[in-house]
């Protein structure tokens, strides 16, 4: 009996593969977005009288790009601390006043969380497809202080919270994905690290925080919880970083030899892209 021949299985297409120039292009690209969304936001939050701060890696780009020729900062969204002036003005009704004051350029989706009692606003242009997301937060929670009006730095014609702020919240940032149970967070701890490396090499920066050596029992910008807690966490760095614990003694931490620090939590093995 003849065998009927089978078709052999198409050959996979393969995968496109973009250049670095490419890969460069459509980082800035997004970056242009991000900062677009920050642009807009802040000044309809000034149209309210409401001052606000941007922290996070938005933040960290903006140092980088003033300070440091070689900072490379991609931030995927925009990080906002609104210094709201009674506490009944809470970050949901911020968002809320950001659509209805521009519709065209925000809107609102669910949570991923079902349970969730918020809402995430994005940010995007009607000429280009891309979007953003904005993080709109309000002090109070996580550790987030009423940041003082003379203490907001301005760059670029954008306000941004104090750097020790910045490097302390991003420290944090970096902890909290860390030990997150869910992967899609775990995986951030990358960026959040190359994040923190990157604002330790700001030199001009660096100096002043080292001319202070108490700067981060600042009551103004941290509780005495993310006091404590950014000390441990300093730690936590150094074990998985090595490379970078003499640069937090020189700002002022407590950082024991490798052999003699002491962590609850196992170190992981560090990213050769951001080890340093």
């Amino acid at each position: 009996m003849n065998q009927v021949p089978v078709a052999a299985a198409p050959k996979p297409r393969p995968r496109y593969r973009k250049s670095n120039a490419e890969k460069a292009a459509s980082e800035q690209e997004h970056f242009n977005l991000v900062l677009a969304a920050a642009e807009t936001t802040i000044n309809i939050l000034r149209q309210h009288n409401l001052p606000a701060a941007i922290f996070g890696s938005l933040a960290c780009r903006l140092y980088g790009n003033s300070r440091c020729p070689k900072g490379n900062f991609f931030p995927q969204d925009a990080d906002i601390l609104v210094l709201t002036p009674a506490s009944d003005i809470t970050a949901e009704i911020l968002k809320q006043l950001l659509v209805a004051a521009a519709p065209r350029f925000f809107y609102l989706k669910n949570a991923r969380d079902p349970a969730a009692t918020y809402r995430i606003l994005w940010f995007r242009q009607p000429s280009h497809r891309r979007e953003t997301k904005v993080d709109i937060l309000v002090p109070g929670p996580m550790s987030l202080p009423h940041i003082p009006l003379p203490r907001i730095r301005w760059v670029s014609g954008l306000p941004l919270a104090p750097f020790c702020f910045i490097l302390l919240h991003k420290l944090k940032g970096w902890a909290d994905h860390r030990d997150a149970p869910e992967g899609f967070k775990r995986a951030r701890q990358s960026t959040d690290a190359a994040d923190v490396r990157r604002l330790l090499d700001i030199g001009a920066e660096m100096r002043v925080l080292q001319a202070e050596p108490s700067w981060y029992k600042d009551l103004e910008l941290f509780d005495a919880e993310l006091q404590a807690d950014s000390e441990v966490r300093v730690r936590q760095y150094c074990i998985e970083f090595p490379g970078r614990a003499e640069r937090w003694r020189s700002l002022g931490f407590d950082v024991p030899e490798p052999d003699t620090a002491v962590v609850g939590s196992p170190p992981v093995v560090p990213d050769p892209a951001i080890a340093a």
